[in-house]
């Protein structure tokens, strides 16, 4: 981004244009670059710029020579602490006579082995060095300019809408772990942000959030930005539109320093410690988008356990309007989902009081998320409905599986059936246990009996009175307990 005061636009009627630099402004360009020379001071590159300012366009000089230099690599000509050095220099004064001040000089000098005169004040940016350059052309500079210039201007974005033809979730994974707070569409497809003056305070963290986001939009192939812009001291609101047909005067050199952000962000933290410390339930990252009344959702995560489904959104920068909107259209979704809210980017005072809704700051806490999954779990269970179930026998971990509930759960349901008795692993008919009583088990192979019923033998056998004998690894005998004997 620029500063705000070297953005070039015009203004006609209710729209801004950007005034993008072109092939015409190459020879500028070029001056730009041959001023930055390694070896000299930021300073003296800056005075020289001022010169140039002078003779071209005052705004386009001076912004070439601001991207140009954030390009650059510069440092001090010496590895010390800087401020320490002035720090000790000054504890030490007032020194009120030229004995008194040369004694204090050396001493310093004795300390960091430099002179702390002539380099005490090194390490502001006027005084670095240029130490390597970035390779750019003047073509690529002026690209590098536009897209620097258009992030400027969106920063007094009231909102802006884009559209784009493909790479849908990358994009709004990008909203997301920006922390901007947005509204998607269907028909036709299109994500509407909210800009940071339609905020009351943390502006300009928000709007350089929403300016990061420009060069992910612009380097589709096919996109479109349509934002409404407030200039001027009457904050009059201007439309400014913009599609790919202007792709080719930007180029985007990638931000390693946003990368790490994205690397190290609350939802990569969130789904680690999930994996981590949650190990009955699986996670999904960025599940499927849903629609609720022809509005798009696009969640974080998925949480399921069996059949049950619970969904996710971590929510950055917010306001009570855009969390109670939110609220109240998930309130139609069949899912439950809970929204985990940063404290740090509210608005205002206002926490909503939801049930759905966790706040943290900084760190998500993994314990209160996994209490809000029991709970959906418990609601769960009372809906359990097993009325259609009318097996002989019936696995309990398997049910239990299925609807994502506690074994217990299952069991208390079969135990309010009058038909079934629940063993240790299964429920199984008073019909089929009162026909297989009638049989004699007694010294047959274990092996056999659950080849010919199946492994719920076991636990009726053990109903019935029977004992099994193990004869080896991998046989047993059944015989029948002596308690049970005629």
């Amino acid at each position: 981004m620029l500063p705000s005061e070297l953005a070039r636009f015009k203004i006609e009627s209710d729209r801004v244009t950007p005034l993008f630099a072109s092939q015409s402004d190459i020879d500028i360009a070029k001056e730009v670059i041959d001023t930055f020379k390694i070896g000299r001071k930021v300073g003296e590159i800056l005075e020289d710029i001022k010169y140039l300012s002078r003779i071209y366009d005052y705004k386009l000089v001076k912004g070439l020579a601001k991207v140009y230099l954030r390009h650059c690599k510069v440092e001090s000509e010496t590895k010390i602490d800087y401020r320490e050095l002035r720090r000790q220099l000054f504890s030490r004064g007032p020194v009120l006579d030229e004995q008194d001040r040369e004694k204090v000089i050396e001493e310093i000098k004795q300390v960091f082995h430099v002179d702390p005169i002539k380099i005490m004040y090194e390490d502001l940016d006027i005084e670095r060095k240029i130490v390597e350059l970035p390779n750019f052309s003047p073509e690529e500079l002026l690209k590098i300019y536009n897209l620097s210039l258009l992030q400027t201007i969106i920063f007094n974005a009231y909102k802006m809408t884009i559209s784009i033809n493909d790479g849908w979730k990358e994009i709004v994974r990008r909203i997301k772990m920006l922390g901007l707070m947005y509204l998607a569409y269907e028909s036709p497809l299109r994500i509407e942000i909210f800009g940071p003056l339609s905020l009351v305070k943390m502006t300009e963290k928000y709007g350089r959030n929403l300016a990061a986001l420009v060069p992910f939009i612009v380097s589709k192939s096919e996109w479109k930005i349509i934002a409404d812009i407030v200039l001027g001291k009457k904050k009059r609101t201007y439309r400014l539109e913009l599609s790919s047909k202007y792709s080719s005067l930007f180029k985007y050199i990638k931000d390693e320093e946003l990368e790490k952000k994205f690397d190290s962000s609350i939802e990569e933290r969130f789904y680690n410690d999930f994996k981590k410390v949650i190990k009955d339930w699986n996670i999904i990252r960025e599940p499927e988008p849903f629609v609720i009344e022809k509005r798009l959702y696009f969640p974080d995560f998925l949480l399921k356990k069996g059949n049950i489904k619970v969904y996710v959104e971590i929510m950055g920068f917010w306001t009570k309007e855009y969390v109670n909107s939110k609220i109240e259209k998930l309130k139609k979704f069949k899912y439950p989902i809970i929204i985990l809210l940063n404290e740090e980017l509210s608005y205002d005072n206002y926490i909503p009081d939801n049930l759905n809704i966790i706040k943290f700051k900084r760190k998500i806490d993994i314990g209160k998320v996994y209490l809000a999954l029991r709970s959906f779990q418990t609601s769960v269970a009372q809906d359990v409905d097993l009325g259609d179930i009318n097996d002989d026998v019936v696995s309990i971990k398997e049910l239990s599986t299925k609807y994502g509930v506690e074994e217990k759960v299952i069991r208390s349901k079969f135990l309010s059936k009058d038909e079934y008795i629940v063993l240790k692993s299964y429920a199984v008919k008073k019909t089929l246990l009162q026909k297989l009583s009638k049989e004699d088990f007694s010294n047959k192979s274990l092996s056999e009996l659950v080849s010919k019923y199946g492994n719920y033998i076991v636990d009726i056998l053990d109903y019935l009175g029977y004992n099994i004998i193990w004869k080896n690894i991998s046989d047993a005998i059944v015989e029948k307990s002596k308690r049970f004997k005629g």
